[in-house]
């Protein structure tokens, strides 16, 4: 017969729609209108009351194990859909104030088909809890339906529940609550637990519980071994170098088998510390910065649970700079192409690293690696009369870098020997002397008393200066960067011209030429006839330009000389005649420190002259004019000295008595700035 068919109108869905049976009035209809009733719990011993507390026996738990028996006792009564019953268990812990770890257990036999539900609470008191159940019926259409209506006692102060789930059909054992802790401590701590056992109504067909039971204890066993709460600490740097870090926090992160604890901590730079400091906990971690100190630093952590079991960490150690390092330009110096920058740099901690210099505001750096607490560094190659926006740093051993520090720094203009070079490419090697130089053959090289000289050799263009309201030509650069020039005039005249406006006029070299002594500049304390001359006229012309003018190099008037039957000839004709002059003067007493003197012979030989005619050369006036070198001396019959002279060859043996041209020769300072490209028409002009 279908029962389901006899089910007339919704009223009496309505009236069972907000109870328990509902769900399973379909099936209680069709058990119960035969007569048959619903599965029921097998109890071992009776208890009174319908649901009431079952007999829970002490269990306790000592420091050598654990050993329990509880057994959860029902009425031996038919039990229907919405039952509801409790059973408790006290656990005792005795023992040495050790926390041990157990799980509360099901042990039984359970033949519901339907899972039975579980909620499992816990106290520290003995709680008067129960359950009382009462048999209802209904009708639906023609059958009668059987469930129950269970009220809790005192159910409320349980509390919250700490674990719920199902006893399922079959199951002999299920692990109701694990992981329980327990402190023994000698007077033996007590906990309560209530296990609240129901069989639901559900939304299924419930015929397969009939006649089913479920029997069984609630035991506790021993859970796993309890471990202490555990500290793990992580640092996390920002990287320097050196065995420093930038800066360095330390994460503590916690566990523990309690939901209660305490953490403190401490920082030191010992080997270990009293972590005193509370932590602030925040999911079972929390962090703490280290600050700067010279000295490495840890830090040590000490977690204390619930159960005052307590664990105690330390970090590694950190090296921490979070501290810039400082620095200051204390000093500059320049010249027309560099500029030194002196520092100082400090740091309280790591130290000095290293130094960056920057001569373009911080654009780019140039690094130093030193620990010095100052350095000196040198831009070189720079333009001259520049200003160069000069940026300086200091990093210290972590990594950490300073402020930039600025100041517009400006190159001296440029001297008159870097114009020179910039505009000419430098021969290498050395010319042959035994020809004269027609052409331009530019610059060479050749050492002085003072250093690598830079000489034009031929004809030269651009090598015109234009000076104290005259023209002049640049003989060299003497090698200690001053500038030696040769007077050409009022104006300028190309190579080869034959022009009296190239000198000053005509002079004796001396009026006196029958004893060698008279080559001399100077002869004892008398001056020769020429250099009263030059004298004046640079007291007439050059006096008021005397601080651009410089008396070294000065002038080498060699009389060094080889002697043989009567004739002295001379250093200058030994090695002109052989073609290797020298820009050297070898005897000191010979070297005029003056500001106004005379071209050498060997200088006109370096800048294109020679044995040979050569009227091309920058040198050639179209007129012989004096030279400040002796040629020498002959002693037989008429005695006669004599002096190099200078025109379209090198011209020996003129005598001192001879009217020949006097072409100045004066020394620029090697400070002097030059404008201009050197041409006749584009001449260098001394600032």
């Amino acid at each position: 017969m279908k029962l389901v068919e006899k089910i007339k109108g919704m009223n009496l869905l309505e009236k069972f729609k907000n109870k328990k049976v509902f769900a399973l009035y379909l099936v209680g209809v069709l058990l119960l209108s035969t007569g048959i009733s619903f599965a029921y719990f097998t109890a071992r011993t009776n208890a009174e009351g319908e649901g009431g507390v079952a007999t829970a026996t002490t269990t306790t738990v000592t420091s050598q194990g654990i050993t329990a028996d509880g057994n959860i006792d029902f009425n031996n009564v038919d039990m229907y859909p919405g039952h509801t019953a409790i059973a408790s268990i006290r656990v005792t812990g005795r023992g040495n104030n050790e926390p041990l770890m157990y799980n509360v257990i099901f042990n039984g036999s359970n033949t519901f088909t339907t899972p039975l539900n579980y909620t499992v609470y816990k106290s520290d008191a003995n709680i008067d809890a129960s359950y009382s159940c009462e048999i209802k019926q209904d009708r639906l259409g023609t059958s009668k339906i059987y469930y129950e209506e269970c009220t809790g006692n005192n159910i409320e102060n349980l509390g919250t529940p700490i674990s719920s789930g199902t006893i399922n059909n079959g199951e002999e054992k299920t692990t109701l609550k694990s992981d329980e802790i327990i402190l023994t401590s000698p007077e033996g701590e007590e906990v309560y637990y209530y296990i609240v056992i129901e069989y639901p109504n559900l939304d299924a067909n419930q015929n397969d519980d009939m006649g089913s039971s479920i029997s069984g204890n609630i035991t506790i066993e021993q859970g796993n071994e309890y471990q202490k709460p555990q500290v793990i600490l992580t640092g996390s740097t920002t990287a320097g170098s050196n065995g420093w870090v930038q800066s360095a926090s330390i994460t503590a992160n916690i566990t523990t088998h309690t939901r209660k604890y305490e953490a403190y901590y401490c920082t030191t730079t010992s080997d270990s510390c009293t972590p005193n400091t509370p932590a602030n906990i925040s999911n079972n971690s929390f962090t703490t910065t280290l600050s700067s100190n010279a000295s490495p630093q840890k830090v040590c952590v000490r977690v204390i649970d619930e159960y005052n079991q307590t664990t105690e960490g330390c970090s590694e150690r950190y090296n921490v700079d979070t501290v810039n390092p400082t620095i200051n330009i204390t000093s500059t110096s320049v010249t027309e192409n560099s500029i030194s920058v002196t520092v100082s740099g400090s740091d309280a901690h790591s130290g000095i690293s290293e130094y960056r210099f920057s001569s373009n505001g911080g654009s780019s750096y140039t690094d130093i690696t030193t620990t010095d607490s100052s350095y000196t560094y040198t831009f070189n190659n720079l333009e001259s009369g520049t200003s160069y926006n000069i940026a300086v740093q200091v990093v210290d051993r972590s990594g950490r870098t300073s402020n930039t520090v600025t100041r517009n720094v400006e190159t001296d203009s440029s001297n008159a020997k870097d114009v020179i070079l910039a505009d000419n490419e430098i021969n290498s090697g050395t010319p042959d002397f035994s020809q004269p130089a027609t052409t331009d053959e530019g610059v060479w090289t050749a050492e002085d008393n003072l250093g690598t000289s830079y000489y034009f050799r031929g004809a030269v263009t651009n090598n015109y200066v234009s000076f104290a309201g005259y023209y002049w030509r640049i003989i060299r650069i003497n090698g200690d960067g001053s500038i030696r020039l040769i007077y050409d005039g009022t104006s300028t005249h190309t190579n080869g011209e034959s022009s009296t406006d190239r000198q000053i006029g005509t002079s004796v070299y001396n009026t006196v030429y029958n004893s060698s002594i008279y080559v001399g500049f100077t002869y004892g304390t008398t001056s020769s006839t020429i250099k009263s001359m030059l004298d004046t006229w640079y007291q007439n012309n050059l006096q008021s330009y005397d601080s651009k003018i410089v008396s070294n190099p000065g002038f080498c008037n060699d009389r060094s000389y080889r002697s043989s039957s009567g004739l002295l000839n001379f250093g200058s004709y030994d090695r002109i005649r052989v073609y290797q002059p020298s820009l050297k003067c070898s005897n000191e007493n010979d070297l005029y420190l003056v500001k106004i003197g005379l071209i050498t012979a060997e200088e006109a030989m370096f800048g294109g002259a020679s044995l040979t005619e050569n009227i091309d050369y920058y040198l050639y006036s179209g007129s012989s004019y004096w030279s400040i070198s002796p040629y020498n001396f002959v002693g037989l019959g008429n005695s006669i000295a004599t002096v190099y002279a200078i025109h379209s060859t090198l011209q020996g043996g003129g005598s001192l008595n001879n009217q020949y041209g006097v072409r100045p020769v004066i020394n620029l300072s090697a400070d002097v700035s030059f404008s201009g490209s050197g041409t006749m028409s584009d001449p260098y002009v001394v600032s």
